[in-house]
């Protein structure tokens, strides 16, 4: 398991998830309302009335601006998932009704990011529209987690398949620093996505490229392949951890995907991988020790 993979190896391993990212391009078109699936959970509870009354379609509104854009060039075999949830502060009525909370955006299983600085102004009757010129800080934002979504869920499918849409983030992140009113937090939106597009970043996206195109195989019963591509996941994340052990994005994924390697690995005749795993993700060891115990078992 602690091997690095042979040139060879390594070939065949791009060859493969090119091959993945092939198959995917090859797939029929799909209505834009598939591209991504958007779940918006922004609690009102704290609003005086007035505001909660007038809020009270925004879940859906953001939900359909979302969802009714064409955000991809290429169709995918899901959706793109898109988790947002916020607990809304009312600020002001100055001028327009300005609101402010903390969000956590998710795709639902290995990515989360925490935005301590969300501000925006909205009116009842208010429509949402798609701008990449004018800025909106209520837009904006979404529009900028729409597309890291989409580049960590591309980079699935191929060795930094993402960076058009990282790049995208990166320019609107840019760009909503020069608002007058509304640029607090989107140093840290940049700093983000610049984290994302760094050299540092890469062996960890590389090693989810791996993972996911083992599950593919897997689902598809090629076991052996299946196994090969998650043992290099799992030996690149032991490598990763030794290299960054604070860092939280490793426990992020295995706490998303513990049970679905300990699937693929279940064939197995000996304990090694499982021990592998117990020493880089102990918060799951009684279902590793599980495996272990039923190894060999029909």
């Amino acid at each position: 398991m602690g091997a690095h993979p042979s040139p060879s190896q390594t070939r065949r391993t791009l060859s493969l998830l090119l091959a993945g990212l092939l198959s995917v391009a090859a797939l029929p078109g799909r209505a834009s309302g598939q591209q991504v699936r958007a779940e918006f959970i922004i609690h009102l509870e704290t609003l005086p009335l007035r505001q909660q009354e007038d809020l009270r379609e925004f879940n859906r509104q953001l939900k359909d601006y979302v969802e009714g854009h064409d955000w991809l060039d290429q169709p995918l075999p899901n959706p793109v998932r898109v988790q947002l949830e916020a607990f809304l502060a009312y600020l002001s009525s100055r001028i327009k009704t300005q609101y402010g909370s903390k969000l956590t955006a998710s795709n639902g299983t290995d990515i989360k990011y925490l935005d301590r600085w969300w501000f925006f102004e909205f009116e009842h009757g208010d429509v949402l529209r798609h701008d990449e010129h004018r800025f909106h800080p209520l837009t904006w934002l979404i529009d900028y987690y729409v597309h890291l979504m989409i580049g960590h869920t591309l980079d699935e499918y191929s060795l930094f398949g993402g960076n058009e849409h990282f790049q995208r983030a990166h320019t609107i992140a840019t760009d909503g620093r020069f608002s007058p009113e509304y640029q607090r937090g989107w140093d840290e939106r940049l700093q983000r996505v610049q984290d994302i597009l760094s050299d540092d970043y890469k062996p960890y996206r590389q090693l989810r490229a791996t993972f996911y195109q083992g599950i593919r195989l897997h689902k598809e019963g090629n076991n052996y392949e299946a196994k090969r591509f998650c043992a290099q996941a799992i030996d690149s994340l032991a490598s990763f951890l030794k290299t960054k052990p604070r860092d939280e994005r490793p426990k992020e994924f295995l706490d998303a995907h513990y049970l679905e390697l300990a699937d693929v690995f279940k064939t197995e005749t000996t304990p090694d991988v499982y021990q592998l795993l117990i020493e880089i993700d102990p918060a799951h060891r009684a279902t590793y020790d599980q495996c272990i115990a039923n190894l060999g078992r029909k």
